[in-house]
Parts: C-alpha cells; sequence; structure tokens
C-alpha cells in the first residue's frame, strides 16, 4: 500500500508539472541570521510555495545580510534574497558600498518588515551615548552586512571611525552572547525588533538601549524614519527610545530565470496563503501583508508584480515600472 501510495503522489507531481509545460524551477530566497524574523518567514514562505505550485521548488537559506545577499542576487547564486532599502537604493544606483558596481538588473517584489536600528549596552556600564564608544569594543554586525554599513554611517555622524573603535564584526546571535559575557562593551544593529536574539540579551541582563534621536542624523542620511521603539518593549527597557528604522524589501533579478507569468502566480500563492506563514514571528504578522506590500518602495518592480498589484487594485507609481515595461 505504501508503495502504492508512494507512486500516485509521484504520478501526480508528474502530470502537475505537464500542465505547467512540464519543468520545475528551482529557486532559492537567500534571508539573514537564524536568530530573527526573516529567516524563519522565508522558510515558511518557501514551503508555502512547495505546497501550492509543484512547477516550483523553493529553499530559504541563512545568510550574511543585505549586502551579501544583494552581491549572491547579482552573481546568480540565489534568485531571491532580502535586502534593506537602503542598500538595494544603494546597489540598483551604484552608490555607497556598491559604487562602481551598479546592480540595475534589481527588481522589487513586495515589501516585508522594518528594521530598526537598535544599541545596546549593558546598563551598569558607563556608556550612555554613542560618542562613549571611543576606545571600546563595539559589535557592528557581520561584514558586508547592511547593519554593518549602518554601524559605520552612525559612528561617521558622531565623529567616530573604525579606529576609534574597536570593532568586532559579529553576527546578532553572537554579539549578544558576547555583551551578556562582558567580551564587548556595546552592540548596534539594524533588526526587527523582539527578534530572538534580542529577547534572549534582556531577558538574561539588564540592558540600556541608546537613542538616535537627532534630526540632523536623518537630513543627512534621509533613507532613515525616526521612529520611536515603544517602551515595554524589551524586559526593563521601561521607557521610549528614538531611534531609526528602515523597511526590507524581496528582492529578484531580471538574470533570474522567472517570466513574468511565474512571478505573478508566486506572488498570488504567498499572499492568498498568508495564514501558512505569517506567524513565523510577532513582527511577520504586523507587518508583512499585502497592504504594506509597496510601502516605501524605492526599486523597480518585477513585471509580473506589477501584473499582480494591479489585480489587487494598487495603482503603480510610475517609479516602480520596470525599464523593460516602457
Amino acid at each position: 500500500m505504501k508503495k502504492i501510495a508512494l507512486l500516485a503522489a509521484v504520478l501526480l507531481l508528474g502530470m502537475a508539472l505537464v500542465a505547467h509545460g512540464g519543468e520545475m524551477k528551482r529557486f532559492r530566497i537567500a534571508t539573514a541570521g537564524t536568530a530573527g524574523a526573516l529567516y524563519p518567514m522565508g522558510v515558511l514562505m518557501a514551503e508555502t510555495i512547495n505546497k501550492h505550485l509543484p512547477q516550483f521548488r523553493a529553499s530559504a537559506e541563512s545568510s550574511a545580510g543585505s549586502v551579501a545577499n544583494l552581491r549572491n542576487l547579482h552573481a546568480g547564486r540565489v534568485e531571491w534574497g532580502i535586502s534593506q532599502g537602503d542598500m538595494a537604493w544603494f546597489a540598483f544606483r551604484g552608490m555607497g558600498p556598491f559604487k562602481g558596481k551598479r546592480m540595475p538588473e534589481l527588481r522589487a517584489l513586495f515589501q516585508t518588515l522594518p528594521g530598526w536600528v537598535q544599541i545596546f549596552v549593558r546598563a551598569d556600564s558607563g556608556i550612555h551615548s554613542i560618542r562613549d564608544f571611543k576606545g571600546k569594543k563595539i559589535s557592528v554586525g557581520r561584514a558586508g552586512s547592511g547593519g554593518e554599513v549602518d554601524s559605520r554611517l552612525i559612528l561617521k555622524f558622531y565623529g567616530l571611525t573604525y579606529k576609534d573603535i574597536k570593532p568586532q564584526f559579529l553576527s546578532e546571535k553572537e554579539g549578544v552572547e558576547a555583551l551578556k559575557s562582558r567580551t564587548i562593551d556595546g552592540l548596534i544593529a539594524t533588526h526587527p525588533l523582539r527578534s530572538a536574539a534580542f529577547l534572549d540579551l534582556t531577558n538574561s541582563i539588564k540592558v540600556r538601549m541608546l537613542e538616535l534621536a537627532d534630526d540632523a542624523f536623518y537630513e543627512r542620511y534621509p533613507f532613515f524614519e525616526k521612529g520611536v521603539i515603544p517602551p515595554g518593549t524589551y524586559k526593563h527597557i521601561d521607557y521610549p527610545v528614538t531611534s531609526a528604522k528602515i523597511w526590507v524589501v524581496m528582492l529578484t533579478t531580471t538574470k533570474a530565470p522567472f517570466t513574468a507569468e511565474d512571478i505573478y502566480q508566486l506572488l498570488k500563492t504567498i499572499f492568498d496563503h498568508r495564514d501558512e506563514w505569517k506567524d513565523a514571528h510577532a513582527a511577520v504578522r504586523k507587518y508583512v501583508k499585502l497592504s504594506n506590500a509597496l510601502r516605501g518602495l524605492a526599486i523597480p518592480l518585477h513585471p509580473g508584480a506589477v501584473k499582480f498589484y494591479r489585480e489587487k487594485g494598487f495603482e503603480i507609481p510610475a517609479h516602480l515600472i520596470s525599464p523593460e515595461m516602457k
């Protein structure tokens, strides 16, 4: 009976593939570190795609973050990937860390959730501002990640460079362990609120969060949005924390082996079956939904995405229409 059931499943899969042209398209979704919200979201999205679209076989993988994902998208090592909006913009325009390495093939799929700049020090430390980081061991994020680039921008605004501190290139999880063990003095990260790593940190030791409240910071770096982390977001942080947030976008490229119809079907499946992946994390449940899909996008949409969002009643701004559609 088991053999008959297995044979029937294989035959059904084969029939489905024939109905869709007989070709299974495999693709990889690059997310972020495993301690956050984006990796489990990617895993559940891939499972949803595989369940409802047998002509595709998606897999999610953890990564070093935005910059690494963008480089891997450009090189064809992954077909979908997340990136902070500022890093995607830099790459698309050949600016910042991508100066001279423009990636005009990037195409947006949907907005995910906001990453927040979160700066933690131990509550019993003498560090009360970013300027106090001078001479200290500070985790700035994994080398090559969008968070690490953000760390450099933040330090620069306050008159510091890596020469003024002792930079530690750690993931959020590694940074948390180092701060708990007093191996480092502080950490800067751009990450969704209440990630597993930061809940572990704030439930384990008493910490203080530093603010990014200076309006001049947001004038200099307009891709950051000024916001307030509510009191009680973390244990012992019973005060509001003004900081910067930036949205994280899911991307593909014109080089990836997707037709417009492929992307249309993939997005339709993801959002029609949101209940199957929305509980990957509280932040995913709150932010990653159809109504937010185009919020703050600056990279042109894939043509298949344009078709999908127009069908859903969205008016597509001119700057999100890809060059191949004009």
